[in-house]
């Protein structure tokens, strides 16, 4: 196996800026693990090969590796509040040490990790990680149901990991570039499976009248979409249109690790950032873009923006016009 290294196409980074191309295996895990300090250690010294690539707001990197540890420290605190870390165990048949426990990571193991949090993952022989960074509020999830997330164990099966794991690795070894608009919709659809992973543990829906349930919580989430630009979007509204108490609302959608003013903040990013990268999404300021998907000014958006896709509206609309994303 040669010594780790770093594609050559791979220089970008999701923020917009550009990071140093690693010189060594220290330099190429810690671009694929950041904001997390990584060190990986064995008895033959760490060889393996390192690749990153963005994809749309997301960023995908393939690790691969020898026998060794690779011990991620607790971030910064800022910093571990930007990220989370999706890892798909591709290939090897390690073992997954955090908050105390020690549980297998077998082949198709799939966790989320944050970078706020120390771990270590023990490989006993040869192996393949993938690694996609997640922006922390593009899941829309609630704090309680991140942390409930990011303390699951390694899943090798489920519904969802069935179709999340295949979907990563795919997307970490593709060879042929994707549009713009290709790459975007893939982020959201990694985004929205690891979304449901949070969810998945409690079943198809909740107990008892479940079926009546989940039909309300769809027509809320259809009312939602039909009134996003409505600046003045809120619960007591959406209640009353729906005959029940805001206390039911809110319960409905705690029952899927969110709050409907997450939701809300979720779907208006959504439209916003699609109509940013339209083709002709330039011919729109970014004023007029938050006006239309009901932000309460340029300002309110630019700020919602950065914080779940790590860049400004203008730098997204930017990116995409010049084609710099695959």
């Amino acid at each position: 196996m040669s010594p780790m290294s770093v594609a050559p196409s791979v220089t970008a980074r999701p923020g917009g800026a550009h990071f140093p191309r690693p010189s060594g295996a220290a330099d190429a895990l810690a671009g694929a693990f950041r904001p997390a300090p990584v060190a990986a250690g064995s008895r033959t010294g760490f060889t393996g090969q390192v690749t990153t690539r963005p994809l749309g707001f997301l960023e995908v990197s393939t690790v691969r590796g020898a026998e060794c540890s690779l011990t991620l420290g607790p971030a910064a605190a800022a910093a571990a509040r930007a990220d989370l870390l999706l890892v798909l165990h591709t290939a090897g048949d390690g073992r997954l040490l955090r908050h105390g426990a020690d549980v297998p990571c077998p082949e198709g193991g799939l966790f989320v990790h944050d970078p706020a949090e120390p771990l270590t993952l023990r490989e006993p022989g040869p192996f393949t990680l993938c690694v996609v960074r997640v922006p922390r509020e593009a899941p829309a999830l609630t704090d309680a149901r991140l942390r409930a997330l990011t303390r699951a164990h390694p899943r090798p099966g489920g519904p969802l990991a069935a179709v999340l794991a295949p979907l990563a690795a795919a997307l970490a070894t593709a060879d042929t570039p994707y549009s713009p608009g290709t790459a975007l919709h893939l982020a959201g659809t990694v985004t929205a499976l690891t979304a449901l992973l949070a969810v998945e543990p409690e079943g198809p829906g909740p107990a008892g009248p479940g079926t009546e349930r989940r039909a309300l919580r769809h027509r809320l989430l259809a009312h939602i979409n039909d009134h996003l630009g409505e600046r003045d979007l809120a619960p007591a509204g959406v209640a009353a249109a729906h005959h029940i108490s805001i206390r039911y609302l809110h319960k409905l959608f705690a029952d899927h690790g969110s709050t409907m003013a997450r939701w809300i903040q979720h779907r208006r990013l959504e439209e916003a950032r699609r109509e940013l990268a339209r083709p002709r999404g330039g011919a729109s300021g970014v004023a007029a873009v938050a006006s239309r998907w009901g932000f309460a000014g340029a300002a309110h958006f630019s700020r919602s923006f950065r914080t779940a896709y790590g860049m400004s509206p203008s730098d997204w609309r930017a990116r995409h016009c010049r084609g710099e994303w695959p």
